[in-house]
């Protein structure tokens, strides 16, 4: 499985837009997808019509050990997506996880030990580069950075960048960059 984390740590940049219309259009073309909402806002989870009564299993109990990826998924209205959606449980992993072993490394295990049936996973991350940013990084084989061509939008592309070879040095080498074409998520 491909696994794609959509990040940015500024707010507002379209992350959760992007990660859903895409999630959709790879579905749309015979891909079984996977989308993990590994925001505590949950709009992922929102957007793609998952109620929060729904919500029973999520990002956060499969973080904390507590669940599998198969047993938090919820089947959307779109054929082949599924999602493990969010809860606001998700706003204390942050500190929670500081206690956990490997806890950088909570959701890379968990999606390696996913037997699901997906071709891809994309991962809507929170507006920030906390330990659920890094999760998403070091499970991912790539990485999509949606900007909006401003001023604050450039400074804060530079911490990212310093965060993502972090991350490469430390956790995940082979972390890609993804630049934007279709061929750059098929190969990814």
């Amino acid at each position: 499985m491909i696994t794609i984390a959509v990040a940015n740590q500024k707010g507002g940049v379209g992350k959760t837009t992007s990660a859903i219309n895409l999630a959709t259009a790879l579905a749309a073309t015979g891909m079984r997808v996977l989308l993990v909402d590994l925001d505590p806002q949950g709009n992922a989870s929102t957007g793609l019509g998952i109620g929060h009564s729904q919500r029973e299993r999520s990002s956060y109990d499969v973080l904390v050990g507590e669940t599998s990826i198969e047993e938090a998924v919820v089947h959307t209205r779109v054929p082949r997506l599924d999602i493990v959606p969010a809860t606001v449980d998700l706003s204390g992993a942050e500190i929670e996880l500081v206690d956990f072993d490997a806890r950088t490394h909570r959701l890379d295990r968990a999606v390696k030990a996913a037997q699901g049936p997906w071709d891809i996973a994309l991962i809507d991350c929170p507006p920030s580069l906390g330990l659920l940013t890094i999760n998403a990084m070091v499970a991912a084989d790539s990485l999509l950075v949606p900007l909006q061509c401003e001023f604050f939008a450039l400074e804060g592309l530079s911490q990212l960048l310093s965060t993502v070879e972090r991350i490469r040095q430390r956790f995940n080498p082979g972390l890609s960059i993804l630049g934007g074409s279709a061929d750059d998520v098929r190969s990814a």
